[in-house]
């Protein structure tokens, strides 16, 4: 990155962090209406999903809204983690309240490894920070940008809640690593892969492929996997849910056990999205493996 631009933007977070907290968020939320006006291949994408897991049942209506909220949240979870550098505990707990815990500290107990198994859906920003300062400490894996200087802005921000960043390529041996350790990580498996890294399940009700990195861990490692999503609810306040464990497969069949242990993953979080299915990241081509005609048709690739 070029270092004018790089400096460019850690003055605008500079800025942004100093600023009151009415004229930061409603930076972010003029930006986002800014974006909803623009990025019309973006809107086009979202419409397409959801015509397609919805068909007639939804409305041209809820499509606009869910539009609109898509950028909204994409840029909540930018502006978390800038509010997140400065944020304490007291002002957290605050914000963020939290259903079923015990299931992650029934597991800790047991004292067996955790895999948290989460989407893109609210604010997940909000999500990793209680998290690791109030439940329990995570080694998440991130995806690797274009840009160095941004990569190590928002390991350092990350960080700092207590988690542990690890980039996707090569992250599996530092998950392994953490495992046998009996530590927790954290993956985020609702968007699409290809079919040599991953395996067919059916996700909202369509066929897809998913990452098979937590059944195959949870099956080698007698790792529990527990689903967990954050609801953003009004004037910033959030809801965590943990949902119901999913107990390792292990029989003769290992092929079997990883198809059984994703589709149970992918019908968690199906029923998660559906729960409020705005906060899902709609803008992701996720059935492009199996429905690439519609993207093909409708967009520019």
């Amino acid at each position: 990155m070029n270092k004018i631009v790089y400096n460019i933007f850690q003055g605008l977070v500079f800025i942004l962090r100093k600023s009151p907290k009415f004229l930061r968020r409603g930076f972010f939320k003029l930006l986002a209406k800014f974006a909803y006006l623009v990025a019309l291949k973006t809107n086009n994408i979202i419409e397409l999903n959801l015509k397609l897991i919805f068909g007639r049942n939804i409305s041209k209506e809820e499509i606009k809204e869910i539009q609109k909220y898509s950028y909204f949240n994409m840029l909540l979870w930018v502006q978390s983690l800038i509010e997140n550098l400065d944020i304490t505990n007291t002002e957290l707990k605050n914000s963020v309240s939290i259903e079923n815990k015990e299931i992650i500290d029934k597991v800790v107990e047991q004292n067996k490894p955790i895999i948290l198994i989460s989407a893109h859906f609210g604010n997940m920003e909000m999500l990793s920070t209680y998290v690791n300062k109030n439940v329990i400490k995570l080694c998440q894996v991130a995806r690797q940008s274009n840009f160095k200087e941004i990569d190590e802005f928002i390991i350092k921000a990350r960080e700092k809640s207590g988690s542990k960043i690890v980039f996707r390529d090569g992250a599996v041996k530092k998950l392994v690593k953490a495992l046998i350790k009996k530590q927790a990580v954290s993956l985020i498996i609702d968007q699409n892969i290809n079919s040599k890294d991953g395996t067919e399940v059916e996700f909202l009700g369509k066929k897809a492929y998913q990452s098979s990195t937590s059944a195959t861990l949870a099956r080698k490692f007698d790792a529990v996997i527990i689903p967990i999503a954050i609801f953003n609810e009004d004037d910033y306040k959030y809801k965590i849910k943990v949902y119901d464990a999913i107990l390792p497969i292990k029989t003769n069949n290992e092929e079997n056990d990883i198809k059984e242990l994703s589709q149970l993953q992918a019908n968690a979080l199906s029923d998660i999205i559906l729960e409020d299915k705005k906060q899902w990241f709609w803008p992701h081509k996720r059935f492009k493996s199996h429905y690439r005609e519609i993207y093909e048709k409708n967009t520019n690739n």
